[in-house]
């Protein structure tokens, strides 16, 4: 049954109390970093960057007091997917080498090429993966929230600007685990059914066969729980474009500085390494 507890073995989206220094930061510097990161690892060449960021998630990993173990848990639910768009990189993007393939069976080839950029989008999805997993444990929705309306606030004419869209990230990361317990109900119906789910004993392709089927009722569903909550909305008057108060101020210290002058610097070297490495892994 354990195949089936979608919800508790997807660690995206699942806040996790802790006293850390980095559950510590403020909402926005925590927002910002993100933001950074998430383009330093789309950016990043697969050797030697992405490597280099993934020991970098570990260790704030380790800082947060969350460990890296934990987070790696989180991505059994999603492997699947990710397997499969690296099995689609390799066999069904067509692309022209001039070299002799690797492997060849009818018409797929498979190239040294296709390997290397296949490892570079896997690691990059990967990384991502990681990246948020580890944001969303330390962030409390609210903070997320607050950190948005602040972080954005210089991009819009009025304060409402910002919290409309503050407010849409909010959503946005709600939905997560909304759409993991959808996940969840959908495959223990089909399993109900006769379904195979809930054993690997039909083998890891079968299972992947099995999991494509559930995108298109999982999206329904997705739709109807965002009908609903429109509707909920509107029944409690809320209105888009109007300024609104919070509960919780959250003050910017020294601690934050620190952090903020780490974060800049990761960025500097990160993507000065980058130019300099581009000649020969690009």
């Amino acid at each position: 049954m354990n195949d089936f507890e979608i919800l508790q073995n997807l660690s995206l989206g699942q806040y996790r109390p802790g006293d850390s220094g980095i559950y510590r930061l403020n909402p926005a510097l925590k927002l910002a970093a993100l933001l950074v990161l998430m383009v330093l690892i789309l950016l990043a060449p697969w050797f030697p960057q992405l490597p280099v960021l993934f020991v970098l998630l570990a260790v704030l990993a380790r800082l947060s007091g969350q460990g890296l173990l934990s987070l790696l848990k989180g991505t059994g639910p999603v492997l699947p997917f990710l397997v499969l768009i690296a099995l689609i990189q390799m066999f069904f993007i067509p692309r022209d080498y001039a070299g002799s393939s690797l492997f060849t069976l009818g018409p797929l080839a498979l190239h040294r090429e296709d390997l290397v950029f296949t490892a570079k989008i896997f690691g990059r999805f990967f990384c991502l993966f990681l990246l948020f997993t580890l944001f969303t444990t330390v962030t409390t929705v609210s903070e997320i929230s607050h950190g948005a309306e602040i972080l954005f606030r210089p991009f819009g004419r009025k304060k409402a600007f910002s919290h409309d869209l503050s407010l849409v990230i909010t959503i946005t990361f709600r939905f997560i685990p909304i759409l993991a317990m959808e996940a969840e109900h959908i495959t223990k119906a089909q399993a109900s059914r006769g379904g195979s789910f809930g054993t690997w004993k039909t083998g890891f392709i079968k299972k992947m066969r099995l999991y494509i089927p559930l995108i298109v009722p999982l999206l329904i569903a997705a739709l109807e729980r965002a009908e609903l909550l429109v509707e909920a909305m509107e029944a409690r008057c809320y209105e888009a474009g109007r300024e609104r108060s919070r509960l919780t101020e959250y003050a910017w210290n020294v601690r934050d500085t620190r952090a903020l002058i780490i974060l800049v610097l990761l960025t500097l070297v990160l993507t000065g390494s980058r130019f300099l490495l581009s000649f020969h892994y690009p």
